[in-house]
């Protein structure tokens, strides 16, 4: 006579074991995990249940070694009109109006690119107003900056970038190499417009 398995599966044999992931600032997360988690998921569900400082964010960079090589290489060719701008008026010790507002309004369109990502994210998802409604604000956030006059308008994009970088690290939806991007990206392009805010002041106009 055959003895009945007393488990569904083989994947219950397996032993449950307790590991610790040490996170950057924070005590060490015990979780219990078996052949259907992974260490991204673990990492995934401890950042969605805890609550973020703004310093924290910069914990996800080291996950960039995870990211794929199109929209890193991507990501960081963006960076170059941003860079651009203020080194070439270093080198030529004029402040240029003309050349800042464009790159402001290369700042603008990456601010909404940004709500654009959000919105695609959704579009699987039952109508949800508030989460809908933060994509489509990065949009507003960036034709104002373009409204905005003078030294303020670069501020407003400043603290556009930071403000909806906060929340997207601190949100769930993206993948962990994609948050450690956007805080690579973010963090080197507002260095660049602070750059130029501080070139405003130090060099002469044209």
């Amino acid at each position: 006579m055959l003895t009945t398995f007393p488990y569904r599966s083989v994947s219950s044999l397996l032993i449950r074991r307790t590991v610790q992931y040490p996170l950057w600032n924070r005590a060490n997360v015990r979780a219990t995990y078996s052949n259907e988690f992974t260490k991204n998921e673990l990492l995934r569900r401890y950042n969605t249940e805890h609550s973020s400082t703004y310093f924290d964010q910069f914990r996800y960079i080291r996950h960039l070694k995870d990211a794929p090589t199109v929209p890193l290489s991507f990501g960081l060719l963006g960076l170059v009109p941003f860079a651009a701008i203020p080194l070439y008026m270093c080198s030529t010790g004029i402040y240029l109006p003309d050349l800042a507002f464009t790159q402001l309004a290369y700042s603008a369109s990456i601010i909404s690119y940004v709500g654009g990502i959000r919105w695609g994210t959704l579009l699987e998802e039952s109508n949800d107003w508030k989460k809908y409604t933060y994509s489509i604000l990065p949009s507003v956030a960036a034709w104002l900056a373009l409204l905005i006059p003078g030294r303020w308008s670069i501020v407003w994009a400043l603290a556009s970038f930071q403000g909806f970088l906060y929340y997207d690290v601190t949100k769930p939806g993206y993948p962990l190499w994609f948050k450690g991007l956007r805080v690579l990206l973010t963090t080197a392009s507002c260095l660049t417009l602070f750059a130029t805010l501080i070139l405003s002041f130090v060099l002469p106009k044209k």
